[in-house]
């Protein structure tokens, strides 16, 4: 039996100009997954019929906008990703479903999709590391979430790096958090602040990758290393 889990793609309409892009490289890699996917978007449509845009209306904060888009989704998990985290690695069908497993199994919170920060201890026998209580950044946004939790977990007014920092200290006395000994994908951060990294253009071009329009975001002069 499929575990019930949905894929959640988190933008807003101001981002929507990743859309294309995040869209072509996923359906590249997609790897015939099976789970459906969703666009978190505030009042814009993806016209896609293999995506189900989500609406959160007026866009008042990030965290705020999460919650309304979380409680339209009829799953138990969630595996949520970024619309500037462009997945350039065919996705393990069977990794993906093995993780949703050993989240049932273990009433697991949390899953990294990868192994960042470094666990504090593997599991023996197992592809998986455990952030014990009270670990630092124990909470990353992208990855597997158990709903309901990550429903509990938000609060008004934050962005997801306020989430990351004060969302491990409100997890601190719960178990559940791990990660994966290897990634479950390789990804090219693509912006930062609004900025396109060069080097992201220069992938996305280089792989036929349909960048129009980018009038949205500028292009960032300081080049970094972002492919992973």
């Amino acid at each position: 039996m499929k575990p019930d889990l949905g894929i959640l793609v988190l933008s807003c309409d101001k981002f929507a100009d990743l859309w294309k892009p995040f869209f072509t490289l996923f359906e590249e890699n997609r790897n015939n997954c099976p789970y459906p996917v969703y666009l978190g978007s505030n009042t814009v449509r993806y016209e896609d019929s293999q995506v189900k845009t989500l609406y959160s209306g007026e866009d008042r904060d990030w965290s705020t906008s999460c919650r309304s888009i979380l409680q339209q989704i009829p799953h138990k998990y969630v595996l949520v990703l970024l619309e500037d985290c462009f997945i350039i690695s065919k996705l393990d069908v069977e990794k993906i479903t093995q993780s949703v497993q050993f989240m049932q199994d273990n009433n697991a919170k949390h899953i990294h999709f990868r192994p960042v920060p470094k666990p504090d201890k593997w599991l023996p026998n197992q592809e998986m590391g455990v952030y014990e209580k009270r670990a630092p950044y124990r909470v990353n946004v992208v990855g597997f979430w158990d709903r309901e939790y990550l429903l509990n977990l938000l609060i008004d007014g934050e962005s997801p790096w306020n989430l990351e920092i004060q969302g491990s200290y409100r997890t601190a006395y719960d178990d559940g958090f791990y990660c994966p000994k290897l990634p479950l994908f390789s990804h090219v951060h693509v912006v930062e602040k609004g900025c396109w990294f060069p080097e992201a253009i220069a992938y996305c071009q280089e792989h036929d990758i349909p960048l129009e329009p980018v009038q949205n975001l500028l292009y960032v002069l300081k080049s970094k290393n972002r492919l992973k």
